[in-house]
């Protein structure tokens, strides 16, 4: 029997949505083992060589190597949708995402070639929180990467967090210590409604200390921040872009993240005016309780959101030295 790959992101079971906060929440290990090293090395030292299989003697590895990434890439399942007025529904996540991972249990040879492909090519993605519905261990990367290899853990390349901001200053710097998440990329989206008080127009401020152990995140190469809000207030995200990206982190091995030489990225999209149970009354301006009644046959007017990005580059002292 084939040792199953670790990642499978078909129909999940059914979790709860929103739940209360917990210090240690990120951190809690997982009760499922990957295989042991030793049934992984018996497994690689016995397969067949398929000799007679075109595939394996006729094709080019790279072109045998493309077809086996396109078959693993993630995909739409656009049987289920989320709903529009949902938190985290937005570009790009508008359905469930799945890997179809039947490829990997073909043979054994096949299993071998592509293995590490889908923990390579997907961009495993946490929620803290309001995750979409069905998604084990949405806010859990302690438990999700417990489950890996060690030799899966050392091919992740991407990892993304959309994070309300009481997780991001609250429970992120402990998710850094999580010695089996390891990727060479850190994304992290702040959504509209991910800031303090957002329902209440406060003003937006981002507190220092989210990124101090980003240092204990072994292979880190590059961080990625991403703030969101509505048109209204971009000026307010631009001016916290601009403070933290003049900002260094430490990094390993002596080394520090810095965003010199990496430019701003700006984008918009349209999204909802009705978020959850609010919606955005432009006469008041201000959110205010949702009246579904009124809403029937009404479409939402739609609401432009803003967007921009910070990215900081880990480069060595000296490396940092070059750009004075």
């Amino acid at each position: 029997m084939l040792p199953q790959p670790v990642i499978r992101l078909g129909r999940r079971r059914a979790v709860g949505s929103l739940r209360k906060f917990r210090p240690s929440e990120g951190t809690e290990p997982s009760s499922i083992q990957p295989p042991s090293a030793e049934l992984i090395a018996q497994f690689v030292a016995k397969h067949d060589a398929q000799e007679s299989s075109p595939l394996f003697h006729h094709v080019l590895p790279e072109i045998r190597n493309t077809i086996f990434l396109y078959a693993l890439l993630s995909y739409e399942d656009q049987s289920i949708a989320y709903p529009n007025d949902a938190h985290y529904s937005r570009p790009e996540y508008r359905f469930s995402i799945r890997i179809d991972t039947r490829l990997l249990q073909t043979c054994r040879l096949v299993y071998l070639e592509t293995r590490f492909l889908p923990v390579i090519t997907y961009e495993h993605t946490f929620w803290g929180h309001r995750a979409p519905p069905g998604i084990t261990h949405a806010s859990n990367p302690r438990a999700y990467f417990e489950r890996f290899t060690e030799a899966q853990r050392d091919h992740v390349d991407r990892v993304h967090f959309f994070t309300q901001q009481f997780y991001l200053e609250r429970n992120f710097p402990n998710v850094c210590l999580v010695p089996a998440m390891r990727p060479r990329s850190l994304k992290i989206t702040l959504r509209h409604g991910d800031w303090w008080n957002w329902e209440t127009n406060n003003p937006l401020k981002l507190r220092n200390g989210w990124a101090d152990k980003l240092e204990s995140i072994a292979r880190l190469e590059e961080v990625i921040l991403e703030l969101e809000t509505m048109e209204r207030d971009k000026a307010q995200i631009n001016a916290i872009a601009e403070r933290v990206r003049k900002e260094t982190y430490p990094a390993s091995n002596g080394r520090i993240f810095t965003a010199r030489g990496n430019p701003l990225v700006r984008s918009e999209w349209m999204g909802p005016n009705r978020l959850s149970n609010l919606f955005f009354d432009s006469s008041q301006n201000k959110w205010v309780a949702r009246n579904l009644k009124a809403e029937e046959n009404v479409p939402d007017p739609g609401l432009k959101y803003c967007i921009v990005c910070i990215k900081w580059t880990a480069r060595t002292k000296d490396e940092e030295l070059n750009w004075y």
